[in-house]
């Protein structure tokens, strides 16, 4: 069966994309948004902003106030689990307050908020700094000498006192489209072309990943707009699945689909091991907990520890009684493992994904 899918709107990268348009001076177009509640919630907190939203078919208009805002604003859309949303926060506060903001990291990941204000019209300076990787004798010699010799990148945004207003596309879910990726990957007679992707390598590394593993996925259009980079992708029935072992690196710009790639990972030959970024383990370890248990119950042999996960893959798994704790990413991976299966038993908890993916399972 050949599928054409389109998916609901990057969450993240649109309201990044948003809150900087209620900060500008006019009205900014974002079109194509395919809304979640989230999405659609997150209206309200713009206009107590001060913002006029109008809202028709999938066309936002958002006339901003020119950082003549109402009140003291809250930050908590932008998340406190990871150094990059920490980092998000610094920047808005920054933003905010008209002080210049500078960071160094060592891995560029989910960065759409430092790429929209350059879109805005910010004099951004985002950039990598250090040696030539590729350059063995500066890298011999500093460490003979003791030098740390590591690459960066470097973040400079000068005080912001107006930001002006665009015209927007921000491209589909990462997550959503994993999901669909593994049922292809997954299930007899699904191939499927999913619309719109998110393609940026800060937040798709997904798709990388699961191509590690020799999974059958195509970039049917490649398209940049703006500072956004998105696609189509086509996803078959893989052939045949080969374990391997995925470091923080590529880990750090997948976190949210470990859970898919793990499954992934149950019907490859060999074994695949998931090792984790060490800022990650807090907020990964329940979830990867709980997978664990599930993966026991569909006699996946696989062994949990304190930075990641080993398993080993097989061609047929145990039908079982599947509880994703209601968590919607868990619940995503666990409802294809559960239909690789043939339970008749759905996912327990599996509702939970209809409220932040709305219309996933449906497709």
């Amino acid at each position: 069966m050949q599928l054409a899918v389109e998916i609901n709107t990057e969450k993240e990268e649109f309201c990044n994309c948003a809150f900087l348009a209620a900060l500008a001076n006019g009205n900014t177009l974002i079109h194509g948004v395919r809304a979640t509640p989230e999405i659609t919630a997150f209206a309200d907190y713009l206009r107590e902003i001060g913002a006029q939203v109008s809202i028709k078919n999938e066309q936002w208009e958002i006339t901003g106030v020119n950082f003549k805002y109402n009140k003291s604003l809250s930050l908590e859309w932008i998340g406190n689990n990871f150094p990059y949303q920490k980092r998000n926060k610094k920047i808005i506060e920054s933003l905010l307050s008209g002080v210049p903001f500078h960071c160094e990291e060592k891995i560029a990941i989910k960065d759409s908020l430092i790429r929209e204000l350059a879109t805005f019209g910010v004099e951004v300076e985002w950039k990598q700094d250090g040696p030539d990787e590729n350059d063995e004798l500066a890298r011999r010699m500093a460490r003979m000498q003791g030098i740390k010799n590591e690459r960066k990148w470097i973040c400079n945004i000068p005080p912001v006192h107006s930001l002006l207003a665009r015209d927007r596309f921000i491209a589909g879910s990462v997550t959503e489209a994993a999901f669909l990726a593994l049922a292809a990957s997954l299930l007899p007679d699904l191939n499927i072309t999913v619309k719109s992707v998110n393609l940026d390598t800060g937040y798709a590394g997904i798709f990388g990943a699961f191509k590690r593993l020799n999974a059958d996925i195509d970039i049917a259009s490649r398209h940049e707009k703006g500072n956004n980079v998105y696609g189509d992708l086509k996803i078959k029935k893989a052939r045949e699945l080969i374990g391997r072992r995925l470091n923080e690196d590529i880990l750090s710009t997948c976190i949210d689909e470990i859970p898919m790639l793990a499954v992934l990972a149950c019907f490859a030959k060999e074994e695949t091991i998931l090792k984790l970024p060490s800022w990650s383990i807090e907020y990964c370890k329940p979830i990867l907990e709980t997978l664990y248990e599930n993966l026991k119950i569909a006699g996946i042999e696989a062994g949990l520890y304190e930075d990641g996960l080993i398993l080993r893959g097989k061609d047929e798994i145990n039908a079982g009684d599947f509880d994703c704790k209601n968590i919607p990413t868990l619940g995503l991976a666990l409802y294809v493992l559960n239909k690789k299966a043939k339970n008749e038993k759905e996912v327990i908890g599996i509702e939970c994904v209809e409220k932040i993916y709305p219309g996933i399972l449906k497709l």
